[in-house]
């Protein structure tokens, strides 16, 4: 599943722009000109706008779900030397499964 501002984005319409999964680094596949709500809040009050998505190819593989909440859990975390720990965890994922 993807999460906002790892390895899901949203841009401006039609916008020309790229993005790379902060996850594993890989190009985003873009959708250009949805026609929808960008997030929980304008989905409930049916506001919807014209926007880019930006999803990792890799999104639904579970190789890359466990890098994800990897790279969250080294955001939370308050240690240098665990998220240090994480970081080889997720570069041996991505040597593992990205050739």
């Amino acid at each position: 599943m993807a999460h906002f501002g790892y390895d899901y984005f949203i841009g401006k319409a039609n916008c020309g722009e790229e993005r790379q999964c902060r996850v594993c680094g890989s190009n985003c596949r873009a959708t250009r000109n949805v026609f929808g709500p960008t997030g929980f809040a304008s989905a409930m009050a049916k506001c919807f706008t014209l926007h880019d998505d930006f999803v990792c190819p890799h999104t639904d593989e579970a190789w890359h779900d466990q890098a994800l909440r990897l790279a969250i859990a080294i955001n939370e975390t308050p240690s240098k030397r665990v998220a240090d720990l994480m970081k080889a965890d997720i570069e041996d994922l991505l040597r593992a499964n990205l050739r």
